[in-house]
């Protein structure tokens, strides 16, 4: 016997939450190997797209598991405390995105905000490539628990 755990958001609460929330985990998979990392996101509500910005060095993982990812996996969550949460979980595949459209994905993720873009490198982010990428949703879970919902 499964019992589901907090009700299911609608669709205008999903896509809320999704323009709204800019950071999660972004997972890949190769040969039997996961790989997550925490990374910022732009949601194009209007293409059901993720737009990431990646920025790889000469010897990236990242780059390496992309390349071998015939499906990626989003999750982005807030958690304020146990009856009150919300997560998001998105499923497709992951693609260069087409240079005709960089300036688009560019411009959606900076509406993402400058607290989102974290700068965590050991560089300037100037000495890495900067790469493109979008997640293109084909299925997506999404649930939360509010307080006094049972």
């Amino acid at each position: 016997m499964s019992r589901e755990i907090g009700t299911e958001l609608d669709d205008y609460e999903t896509e809320e939450f999704l323009r709204n929330r800019g950071l999660g985990v972004l997972g890949f998979a190769r040969d039997g190997q996961a790989y997550t990392i925490p990374i910022a996101f732009a949601y194009d509500d209007s293409d059901g797209r993720c737009v990431f910005r990646f920025l790889m060095g000469e010897n990236s993982r990242k780059r390496e598991f992309v390349a071998a990812t015939d499906v990626a996996s989003l999750t982005t969550y807030e958690w304020r405390k146990r009856d009150d949460w919300k997560s998001v979980v998105v499923r497709g595949p992951l693609r260069r995105v087409p240079d005709d459209d960089l300036a688009e994905a560019a411009a959606l993720f900076s509406d993402v905000g400058e607290e989102t873009a974290l700068e965590v490198f050991n560089k300037p982010i100037s000495e890495y490539e900067t790469v493109w990428y979008e997640l293109d949703v084909r299925e997506l879970t999404a649930r939360g628990q509010f307080p006094g919902v049972k």
